[in-house]
This record gives structure tokens, C-alpha cells and sequence, in this order.
């Protein structure tokens, strides 16, 4: 059985206090209260409780959790809104959604891509890199105007796609014009740049026309995001922002337990664990 209490205030008492400290106050004491009421439950941390291999957030904060052939869409409040899985394709290997209306998925294995809009439905047929000479592409990720970067380790090169699968950019051998051992491990791309991330060269900075611009030495990133200016990313249990002109950095370090894995996204952190993914 569930009880209803009601606090009544007697008029003389409300009157009296009105009097004390003015009626423009006490409205700013009720609009605070109101305030107070609708958003103390902002600041509580959110989570998904499930175990899975790796995630990534869009640019509207929705999160994609995947896990070996299945992808998961949440939104940001943490609600289930859609599933994909392609078990003939087989395990993915990368996922880049920082273009919610058309979101990446790579299947190294299978040297094939699948494009999938909003809702999670795939887009036209698999895109076959065999098909296209390009089958010992390691990595991937979304570019403008619906293209996409691919880095090639056969040739060593980067190679931009147009909207229609066609070659507008390669850069040629890297090894070869840079002088350098590559082994890439994540690539991105963000405000007319693309970032490679090497374990032993740091991270490659190029322009949109596949022509080196400088390096950021910071090494060995599997994962990282660039906003602006900085560029986040999680080493050694501690989240770092390197202002790339300023090339100066700011860490916090994480407390135990650590994450598996951090991602920056418009401002929220979230944090994998084995078991789970929080944010706040």
C-alpha cells in the first residue's frame, strides 16, 4: 500500500515569510526548487551493461556497441533502438559512424565494406575491395562529400574514394616519399585533414589531397578523436588532450578500475570497461 503526504503551509506563517524576505525571493527560491527538480538526475553517470569488442559515437551522440558480427544503437539517454548483423560478412573489424546518416562498417577478413544509413539498413550491395585491387586495405574511415579513405599496406599509400567508389586521391608510396617504416593503426578524418596513426612514427597529418602537412609524436594510438584544435586520446590509463598548435597537452588519469577503452565525443567521456560502457 502506497501512502500520499501533504505539507501544508498555514497562510499566517506563508504571509509572514513573504513579508520577511519579499515575494520577488521567494519566486527565485520556487523557480530554483522547480530547476533542482527536473535536473538533478543529469549529472548521474549512464551505462549499457553488456560485453563487447569495441564501440563509437556519432555526431548526434547516439553510441554503436559492437560485438564480433553485431552491431548495437543507442541513443544518448542509453535506450536500444536498433540492431544490424551480417553473419556471412563475419567478424568486423572497424566501425566509423562520425557520419550518423552513413556509417562505415569494415570486414578486413572478408576485404569488403558495408554502408549503412540511420535506421541501420544496409545500403546498396557490399562494396568488394577484391574487385577493386585493393584487397590488403588494413584500415578505413568516412571523408566528406560521402567518400572515404582506405590505407593500402601492399603499396603503402593512402587512397581516397569519391561517393562513387572512384579513386580521387593516392598518395603514392609513403615509405618511400617520407622515408619511414609504416604500420599503421587507425586513421580518421576530420575538418580537412586525415590523421594516420603509426606505432613507431606517431601521427601522420595529411590534407584532403593526400599531401603530407606534419607529424604529431604521439605514438602507437589505436584509437583517438580530434575536435578543433586537439586531439584525444587514452594511453597508459590517462586521457590526454594535445592542442596541436599550441603542442601542449593536458592529462587526467583514470582511477581503478581502468577502461579497456576512452572515446571524447561533443564534450562527454565514455568510458569501456569489460562489462560495460559508461558515460556522464
Amino acid at each position: 500500500m502506497s501512502s500520499v503526504f501533504h505539507f501544508i503551509i498555514p497562510a499566517h506563517f506563508l504571509l509572514s515569510f513573504i513579508k520577511i524576505i519579499g515575494l520577488k525571493h521567494l519566486l527565485y527560491i520556487i523557480a530554483l526548487f522547480i530547476l533542482f527538480s527536473f535536473t538533478k538526475d543529469e549529472g548521474k553517470p549512464k551505462f549499457i551493461k553488456a560485453k563487447f569488442d569495441s564501440f563509437s559515437t556519432d555526431n548526434l551522440g547516439n553510441i554503436y556497441i559492437v560485438s564480433n558480427d553485431e552491431i548495437k544503437k543507442y541513443n544518448k539517454k542509453g535506450e536500444l533502438l536498433k540492431i544490424f548483423s551480417n553473419k556471412k560478412a563475419g567478424k568486423i573489424s572497424s566501425l566509423d559512424a562520425s557520419n550518423a546518416l552513413r556509417v562505415l562498417v569494415f570486414y578486413k577478413d572478408q576485404s569488403q565494406v558495408i554502408i549503412l544509413d540511420s535506421q541501420l539498413t544496409q545500403n546498396g550491395d557490399a562494396i568488394d575491395l577484391l574487385n577493386m585491387n585493393m584487397e590488403q586495405s588494413d584500415l578505413i574511415c568516412s571523408s566528406f562529400n560521402n567518400g572515404m579513405w582506405l590505407y593500402n599496406r601492399q603499396n603503402a599509400e593512402l587512397v581516397r574514394l569519391d561517393d562513387k567508389l572512384n579513386k580521387a586521391v593516392s598518395t603514392g608510396n609513403l615509405n618511400t616519399l617520407l622515408n619511414i617504416e609504416l604500420k599503421p593503426l587507425y586513421i580518421t578524418e576530420n575538418s580537412g585533414y586525415v590523421y594516420l596513426s603509426d606505432k613507431k612514427n606517431g601521427v601522420l597529418v595529411f590534407d584532403i589531397y593526400g599531401t603530407y602537412y606534419k607529424t604529431i609524436s604521439v605514438f602507437g594510438l589505436k584509437s583517438f578523436q580530434v575536435s578543433e584544435d586537439r586531439l584525444y586520446y587514452y594511453k597508459d590509463s590517462t586521457l590526454s588532450s594535445y592542442h596541436t598548435k599550441q603542442l601542449s597537452t593536458y592529462d587526467s588519469l583514470f582511477a581503478k578500475p581502468y577502461p579497456k577503452q576512452v572515446n571524447w565525443s561533443n564534450g562527454t567521456v565514455y568510458k569501456m570497461y569489460t562489462d560495460s560502457l559508461v558515460w556522464e
